[in-house]
């Protein structure tokens, strides 16, 4: 298990930054319940580094699962102690959605970039996203939640950033903490430098915001964005997660 404030931190503003539509409190344990979309919104996650999880708080997290008509889903860190032979032994599916959290300190953070981009694009950035940011992200990750409804949510600060109808992100504040999501480019746009100017102009809003860290989550194998974070300064790998399924 994993003791350090600063990765705990980094835990509750991550979902800060991706708010459910309600959690429930089971022992050590939050269910975010969101009725669909994402993993991410739509599971158990440990609160603290000692949280327990036997067979009584197995069925008590199905319970609440099962109260809103949801399939069960835990999502496992490395913050906590392993678990992997009481899920194996009450028929879990095997992990899926390994994720690593990856974090920029601020400190090491350069001037931005004043070179002009051979394409010319704007990078606009809003407080709250405007249609187009709303139309983008739904026509790239068409099976997550609406993204109304996810903005409409978020209580931190926060700024939306977006290139035309290609390319999108945004990132909020929690606890001098900026977290960056929903970064996406249109697959015709890729590869035209469009996801690495969202994340710099992120990174420099957050830095004027006061963040002290900028984290972000990815799946391990997404390897070309883990290759754009690194150059963008996220090289603290702080922790990981996966989920599993109640298959009942």
């Amino acid at each position: 298990m994993i003791r350090d404030p600063l990765v705990w931190r980094i835990e509750r503003a991550c979902i800060a930054a991706y708010p459910p539509a309600r959690r429930a409190q089971v022992g050590d344990w939050a269910v975010s319940l969101s009725g669909g979309g994402s993993r991410r919104s739509n599971s158990a996650s440990a609160v603290r580094p000692d949280a327990i999880l036997d067979a009584a708080t197995l069925r008590a997290l199905g319970d609440a699962f099962a109260s809103a008509e949801q399939a069960m889903i835990l999502r496992i860190t490395e913050l906590t102690g392993s678990a992997g032979d009481l899920l194996d032994a009450a028929g879990f599916s095997a992990p899926e959605g390994v994720t690593r959290t990856l974090v920029c300190p601020v400190a090491s953070v350069g001037p931005p970039s004043k070179a002009p981009r051979p394409d010319r694009m704007e990078t606009t950035l809003r407080d709250t996203p405007d249609a187009r940011w709303l139309v983008t992200r739904r026509r790239l990750a068409p099976t997550v939640e609406d993204p109304w409804q996810v903005a409409a949510r978020l209580a931190a600060p926060a700024c939306y950033a977006r290139r035309g109808d290609v390319a999108i992100g945004y990132a909020a504040l929690h606890d001098s903490i900026a977290v960056i999501e929903a970064i996406g480019t249109d697959r015709a746009a890729r590869r035209q430098g469009h996801a690495r100017a969202i994340v710099a102009a992120l990174v420099e809003w957050a830095v004027d915001a006061g963040a002290e860290h900028v984290a972000l989550q990815i799946e391990e194998t997404n390897a070309a964005a883990r290759a754009l974070y690194d150059r963008a300064g996220f090289v603290i790998d702080a922790y990981g997660y996966h989920y599993r399924r109640n298959p009942i």
